[in-house]
């Protein structure tokens, strides 16, 4: 086990008031935290995959194929993803 020492007053009279001397609870949002930090909720694709998919989707514009959104639909939904951010 390791100590994690912080030195920010803020976070830590943050941490003294929202838990006292309750580390069961401290621990248990500390661990969900970083384990909705690393990671996006995507599945990870290797390296050719990427290309492969990045590849299709040119392959798809260039031949006209692709399903592409207007203008106003593309910020639209931009806009409903950088609220969900």
């Amino acid at each position: 086990m390791k100590t994690l020492q912080i030195e920010n007053t803020e976070i830590e009279t943050f941490i003294a008031n929202r838990y006292g001397n309750d580390m069961q609870s401290l621990w248990q949002d500390f661990s969900s935290f970083v384990k909705v930090s690393l990671s996006d909720g995507y599945d990870t694709v290797t390296k050719q995959e990427a290309k492969e998919r990045v590849a299709q989707a040119i392959e798809e514009i260039e031949s006209g194929d692709a399903d592409m959104l207007s203008q106003e639909e593309y910020d639209k939904e931009m806009h409903a993803f950088m609220k969900a951010l």
